[in-house]
């Protein structure tokens, strides 16, 4: 896993942003690329979609997409996601008129490389989307398991734990100064101060240093 930014404050004006046309879509979006896997091409981003960005064509990802939507609302298959909600959509599940009307931020993990194809699979959005409402579902003591599988799993804290076993990503939506990002190897304690729910991914076995340069173009 190669890690770009290790530790970042989404909303801080002065991060990298780079233009994207995203396939099938207008007008392009902005985008922070946080980690990518040479491996198998899964990947961490930050992605801000501009007033009035659609995809109205149907399509899908050869990969899963997990998100959540720092600010604004994104609409995917009629699904609305706003700030703090969380969507999955397994790969190979069509997607259809995806579009933010006013705009939208979102932290966006693919499982793979992100390779975009047009057309209806024959395999329908799931009604709700995979959101969850990660500021107000109930959350148990041990955490509350979103995913899992064999790229790793997901899981919502009421507070993040002081260290994870494996290397994990760890995402305050709403934490003081707002919303905070970071790539935390195996036993490498939480940064102090770091409060509120945390949305945890756990499961990248091979790490490396972050390196100089500019991350590689991201979605195809």
């Amino acid at each position: 896993m190669t890690v770009y930014l290790a530790d970042v404050a989404p909303l801080r004006p002065d991060l990298p942003w780079k233009p994207l046309t995203i396939p099938g879509s207008g007008p392009p979006v902005e985008l922070v690329r946080l980690e990518i896997d040479p491996a198998d091409g899964s990947s961490t981003s930050l992605v801000r979609f501009p007033p009035g960005w659609r995809r109205p064509g149907a399509g899908h990802y050869l990969c899963g997409e997990e998100f959540v939507v720092l600010e604004g609302r994104l609409t995917v298959s009629g699904v609305a996601y706003g700030p703090g909600e969380r969507g999955w959509i397994r790969s190979a599940v069509t997607r259809i008129d995806s579009r933010s009307e006013a705009g939208a931020l979102a932290l966006a993990w693919f499982s793979g490389v992100p390779a975009w194809v047009d057309g209806d699979t024959g395999t329908p959005p799931e009604p709700s989307g995979g959101r969850t409402r990660l500021l107000t579902v109930p959350v148990p003591d041990a955490g509350l398991l979103l995913r899992s599988g064999s790229a790793g799993e997901t899981r919502l804290y009421e507070q993040a734990p002081a260290s994870f076993a494996a290397a994990a990503r760890v995402l305050w939506p709403a934490g003081p100064g707002g919303p905070r990002w970071t790539a935390l190897r195996p036993g490498e304690p939480v940064p102090s101060g770091r409060t509120g729910r945390a949305f945890v991914r756990i499961g990248h076995s091979h790490e490396r240093e972050a390196v100089a340069g500019c991350p590689p173009e991201p979605i195809t």
